[in-house]
């Protein structure tokens, strides 16, 4: 795709990672400490130094869990080698280029995996009505992956996914780019919705994973517009609404040291987005900063009598990523 179609994209294909419109009811609940199974941890973290000790000094390569994710979503990949991989991910130049690319490698992919033939039938179809956009300027699609597992320990109890998309073009033919990044778009709108909830299965349980449980909420859907200027030396006019909810439990214990970990994160936006600040060759913060202005991060620790010993709320992606992550800024 070309520059401008992708930045289009950009906003329409984010909502699958951060979207839903005005809506606080459709927040997902806060997991319970008390649902999530006991970690057997005896030394449970009280400060953010404590939490990152209790992740960083053991080593999870050859937990059974972590390996078996590793294969599940390793078969997804491209075949890139895993180096450049984490070096991709780090450095994805915008939310909307990774999003596009999964979704049309997805379905190359998928052939290659042992998943139910309908999931492959649903990607395979999204996949190529996605390449067909340009020309065809409409999506109406849907994917349900409930009940389908998640390697061998984890199963999506929910997961349902839809992507509308119209385009209108100033001559009424498909979307064409010249070689001089002209474009005959002239306005793009559309919507998505994302529901999934991810439990472990018995397996796990008896798997001798450091993670002893494992659970994950998240409710999402969004709207977005984006008009084109009659000249190139306007920015478009994007409108995009949504709010974003999820929520994550978890239980760990290696060498004795974790707990009951429950992380909920909400974001909205509501309103024009700056577009001429939407630099997709710039560092992937300032998009995250443009399309994530409002959210709440809370983390909360519990041992296994579920009393709370750690509990804090972070107001920005960057406050979290500085706590935790403090030699890995976003970039």
């Amino acid at each position: 795709m070309k520059k401008k179609i992708i930045l289009v994209f950009t906003v329409l294909l984010a909502i699958f990672l951060v979207g839903c419109p005005n809506a606080p009811s459709n927040n997902v609940p806060e997991e319970e400490a008390s649902s999530l199974k006991a970690s057997g941890a005896t030394l449970v973290p009280t400060s953010e130094s404590d939490i990152i000790d209790v992740f960083t000094s053991v080593d999870m390569d050859d937990d059974p869990l972590i390996v078996d994710l590793k294969y599940f979503f390793g078969s997804f990949g491209n075949g890139s080698e895993e180096g450049e991989e984490e070096e991709t991910s780090r450095r994805a130049i915008s939310i909307g280029k990774k999003a596009f690319s999964a979704a049309k490698d997805l379905g190359k992919s998928l052939k290659e995996k042992d998943l139910a033939e309908s999931l492959k039938e649903q990607i395979t179809l999204i996949q190529e009505h996605l390449e067909a956009f340009p020309e065809k300027m409409n999506l109406d699609e849907e994917i349900n992956v409930t009940g389908e597992a998640i390697g061998t320990y984890l199963t999506f109890t929910k997961g349902e996914a839809t992507l509308k998309a119209n385009a209108n073009t100033t001559d009424g033919g498909p979307i064409v780019e010249d070689y001089d990044g002209n474009s005959n778009l002239q306005e793009l709108s559309g919507e998505a919705s994302l529901k999934i909830e991810i439990n472990p299965i018995k397996a796990l349980y008896n798997s001798g994973s450091a993670i002893k449980d494992l659970r994950f909420k998240t409710n999402t859907t969004g709207n977005a517009k984006i008009i084109m200027p009659e000249s190139d030396e306007n920015p478009p006019v994007i409108t995009l609404n949504y709010t974003e909810s999820l929520s994550i439990g978890l239980s760990f214990s290696k060498n004795e040291k974790g707990g009951k970990f429950i992380l909920t994160e909400n974001a909205k936006h509501s309103g024009d987005i700056d577009a001429a600040a939407l630099n997709l060759e710039g560092d992937s913060s300032t998009l995250v900063n443009i399309l994530v202005p409002e959210i709440t991060i809370s983390l909360k620790v519990y041992d296994d009598n579920n009393q709370v010993k750690f509990s804090k709320t972070y107001n920005s992606i960057e406050e979290f990523t500085t706590a935790f992550f403090p030699e890995e800024p976003i970039e």
